[in-house]
């Protein structure tokens, strides 16, 4: 048996790029298509039993028609293949408002042969063409989902992800006492482990504190592979040990922070008892970062084109840092840097470096709080804005409401 294992898929990020007047659409959509495009070749061509998406399609909980044109396509490709696909929502496939439907709920109110979407969580089996397997699926635990008691409106933020961590692990380990013995399977969840480490793009007290699970309670001996979203960094969070604990990572680079890092997904193989994974890497798009440090007796043009000749810049995005004597400055000819750069799909940056300025730690907000409450603990960490708080609040709900309203 043979499953593909994916995650983070994010269309919608469109930085570093430009409309293309031949298609009308975004550089960045078209390199995040082309990745996923990529691993669905690989389905196809390795005909695999069964997809497990692991969360977040999409860059946002309300993508718009054409980012939803882009990732229905590659699923009606497995669907017309007849390969079975599971998707896990994600934290952005979940809109912050209780009641609203999920980005991929689609899926299901269309019926779409062989895609079944996941929105709670649950223990299903599914018929391959190579047999039976157990799937345990578990989306991207919101507060409406465990916490809609009135007895925890006065929780604090920290209570709250303490209480969904408690009950979320119960739950997984409720489930993992329900798999049955001698029939493959898999725990597929888009969620953060606490011993995972973080892609470089990403914070682990970016604008909130996510629920964080100990790996021990992933890795229940009963499933055979653990298949992870959420975490952009491909990792193996239980090596050596059964069952591995797998973070695809996702599918295309999203900014200079993960310059280093492959992309792609997992590709899984069950073979008389034994379970093996290989990570397959995509054509994701190259940035590229050259740093430059120019000496006073130093031509400092020709230093930079020297440097910027080392690389192979096709293609890529690029920025380039330098460090100068200021006397030096004056002699930097732009023009002939810009032309020694000109491989470059794009020229992000080229800027001179200063000394570093210690950073203050950043507010730790979550995806799940409203927009107000996301402003008072902005404004708790600025005491210099106590004084117009309850205005700047005021505005916060005005705009929720019209996003409310237009969506």
């Amino acid at each position: 048996m043979k499953i593909l294992h994916l995650a983070d898929v994010h269309l919608g990020m469109e930085n570093y790029g430009r409309i293309d007047p031949s298609t009308g659409l975004h550089t960045r959509l078209q390199d995040f298509i082309k990745c996923f495009r990529f691993a669905i070749d690989v389905a196809l061509e390795e005909k695999v039993d069964l997809v497990l998406f692991a969360g977040d399609a999409y860059k946002n909980s309300f993508p718009n028609p054409t980012h939803q044109r882009e990732f229905a396509r590659q699923i009606y490709r497995l669907s017309s293949a007849q390969i079975p696909v599971v998707l896990v929502n994600g934290n952005h496939d979940n809109p912050v408002s209780f009641g609203k439907a999920t980005s991929l709920e689609i899926f299901n109110t269309l019926n779409i042969p062989g895609v079944k979407v996941v929105a709670n969580p649950e223990l299903f089996n599914i018929e391959t063409k190579s047999g039976e397997i157990q799937i345990f699926a578990l989306p991207w635990p919101t507060k409406s989902q465990y916490l809609v008691k009135e007895e925890y409106k006065n929780f604090t933020d920290k209570e709250i992800t303490e209480e969904i961590q408690k009950r979320v692990s119960k739950k997984i380990c409720e489930f993992a006492r329900q798999i049955i013995p001698g029939i493959p399977s898999v725990f597929v969840a888009h969620l953060a482990a606490a011993e995972a480490t973080y892609s470089g793009s990403e914070s682990s007290a970016i604008i909130g504190r996510d629920p964080v699970f100990a790996t021990n309670i992933l890795a229940q001996d009963v499933f055979d592979y653990v298949a992870l979203g959420h975490i952009h960094k491909f990792q193996d969070l239980n090596p050596q040990n059964h069952p591995p604990v797998v973070y695809s990572g996702s599918i295309e680079r999203m900014n200079f922070g993960e310059e280093k890092e492959d992309k792609g997904f997992c590709l899984v193989t069950f073979e008389k008892g034994k379970i093996d994974y290989e990570f397959i890497p995509v054509p994701a798009k190259r940035f590229v970062t050259i740093d430059i440090i120019i000496e006073e007796e130093q031509n400092p043009t020709e230093t930079i084109i020297k440097e910027i000749e080392k690389y192979d810049l096709s293609g890529a995005v690029v920025r380039v840092f330098y460090r100068i004597p200021p006397e030096r400055e004056e002699l930097l000819d732009f023009k002939k840097i810009n032309a020694a750069l000109d491989s470059a799909f794009l020229v992000a940056a080229i800027t001179k470096k200063s000394k570093s300025v210690e950073k203050r730690k950043r507010t730790e907000i979550s995806e799940d709080l409203t927009m107000s409450e996301a402003m008072e603990k902005y404004i708790q960490s600025n005491p210099h804005l106590v004084n117009i708080g309850e205005e700047l609040k005021n505005y916060a709900r005005k705009l929720e409401d019209e996003l409310e309203t237009n969506q």
